[in-house]
């Protein structure tokens, strides 16, 4: 090993090398890695589920709007079935696709924070493309994990895309020799820097923790990897036109993947160019979906409309959306923890709430536990909201527990205050909150409660009338699953 080189996940990495990767922790890039790093705990805990990994794309309101303009578009949702819930997109794509989906939407939010020159947008509409090929042909040839095989071609060239991002001197020297010489890239990025900039995007992942390499679990890696560089020839020779003789041969090497015809394969990457720049647009960025090689200026100059809601002030569109979707799905069987999973989506979104929580009861125990909670600061009701029916104190939820009822609770218009005396009730600093039994056969087996705690907003009737109308889904789907038993 030379003087000055270190080694990452058996990758040698030079003095040069660790300059670069210093100035790109300097700049703030690992924020990149910050929510995939979540979702790939949401993936592996012990807590693996819809709502697992939906919780923490919701947690991030710019997150879950892109995330469901993608799960929307052609390329992801053909049948044009709209989509209103990530809870939901992840039950409909599955959760390899919305990890796809988070990854892409990282990538180009984090790297297009910088200096965003031209070289970098055609990186990254380059990589986008070669993705959307790689799956595309992972697809084709069954390999167990086509999406995975996006998330890895996509990275593969994070070192090139990483270094076109940052402001520095170097960058515009390069970028400069780059476009006068006709001395093959490498070569010249060796001699400037004393590396190819390939070789950035293995360490650059291990130091972030990216999923940039391929698990045991899918298709022999010989074949993947000839089907990645394939993926890549293309998206870079793609911007020449598909005329070139390298472009003519790569369409029969794409041809012979997909036991197709030559202009078929053409007709297909052609298809997948267009796909690829609806992609780009709906991730939010036009400008990356301008330069996606090979899409025939399929991206117009109008704006898109995501028609998507975020969390934060009610939006009765998003609520009548998601009270649509609920109420489509509960006529095709869906489980009865799915539904609340989504009602308590619907009102933290559609309603607009700072935190949502499902609160159960134990039939054992008679203790009322908080199981699933949204928003700011859920982790304190996840662990402090809990209590007895049988508690000798009788106060507000208690009393609406034994009635089967809607209450706005507030403490600053209640006339008993000794109603909101138990300690429970400091987990909402003195501010208003909402619950709501839900119940079958009239029998109370849970409540919901949503709150805005943390922004100091206001509880009015219409909010809690807005509220009521979405737990009222889960009555439903409550119903149904005691009548299909009885």
């Amino acid at each position: 090993m030379g003087t000055g080189e270190i080694r990452m996940q058996g990758k040698a990495v030079t003095g040069a090398m660790r300059i670069w990767m210093d100035k790109a922790c300097e700049k703030e890039l690992p924020v990149l890695a910050a929510t995939l790093g979540q979702i790939e705990k949401a993936l592996t805990s012990d807590e693996y589920s819809t709502f697992a990994l939906a919780r923490v794309i919701l947690q991030d309101p710019p997150l879950t709007t892109k995330v469901l303009r993608v799960a929307n578009s052609a390329y992801y949702n053909p049948g044009g079935h709209s989509i209103s819930m990530v809870s939901r997109a992840v039950l409909i794509l599955g959760f390899d696709a919305v990890r796809a989906i988070c990854t892409s939407i990282a990538v180009i939010d984090a790297l297009l924070r910088g200096a965003v020159r031209t070289r970098l947008l055609d990186e990254i509409a380059r990589a986008l493309y070669a993705a959307v090929i790689a799956r595309h042909l992972a697809t084709h040839r069954h390999d167990p994990a086509p999406e995975e095989v996006f998330v890895a071609t996509l990275l593969g060239r994070l070192g090139q895309m990483v270094f076109w991002s940052l402001d520095e001197p170097e960058a515009e020297v390069l970028d400069a020799e780059l476009k006068e010489s006709d001395e093959k890239s490498e070569a010249i990025e060796t001699r400037r820097l004393g590396f190819r900039l390939a070789d950035l995007s293995e360490p650059l992942a291990d130091l972030w923790g990216l999923p940039i390499r391929m698990s045991n679990r899918a298709a022999p890696p010989e074949s993947r990897t000839h089907l990645q560089e394939t993926a890549w020839q293309v998206a870079e020779q793609a911007g020449s036109g598909w005329e070139t003789p390298a472009m003519v041969r790569l369409v029969r090497e794409v041809a012979w993947f997909l036991s197709t015809t030559t202009p078929e394969a053409l007709a297909v990457l052609r298809s997948l160019a267009r796909e690829t720049a609806q992609v780009a647009h709906a991730l939010g960025s036009l400008e990356v979906a301008r330069r996606v090689p090979g899409q025939d200026g399929i991206i117009a100059e109008v704006e898109a409309e995501s028609g998507i809601s975020t969390m934060g002030e009610a939006d009765q569109v998003a609520e009548l959306r998601v009270l649509h979707e609920i109420s489509a799905n509960l006529l095709d069987g869906l489980d009865v923890n799915s539904v609340f999973e989504m009602v308590l989506e619907g009102i933290h979104r559609g309603v607009g709430m700072d935190r949502t929580a499902l609160a159960l009861l134990d039939p054992r125990t008679g203790e009322v536990r908080c199981k699933m909670a949204l928003g700011v600061h859920r982790r304190a009701l996840l662990e402090g909201l809990r209590f007895a029916l049988e508690d000798t104190q009788r106060h507000v939820l208690v009393e609406a527990m034994a009635k089967c009822r809607s209450v706005l609770v507030d403490p600053k218009a209640m006339e008993n205050a000794g109603m909101i005396d138990h300690p429970i009730y400091a987990l909402f600093e003195g501010q208003p909150f909402l619950a709501q039994v839900v119940a079958v056969r009239g029998h109370a087996v849970g409540m919901f409660l949503a709150d805005r705690h943390a922004t100091r907003r206001g509880l009015d009737r219409e909010i809690w009338d807005n509220f009521r109308l979405l737990v009222r889904q889960a009555d439903i789907a409550l119903a149904l699953a005691a009548g299909g038993k009885g």
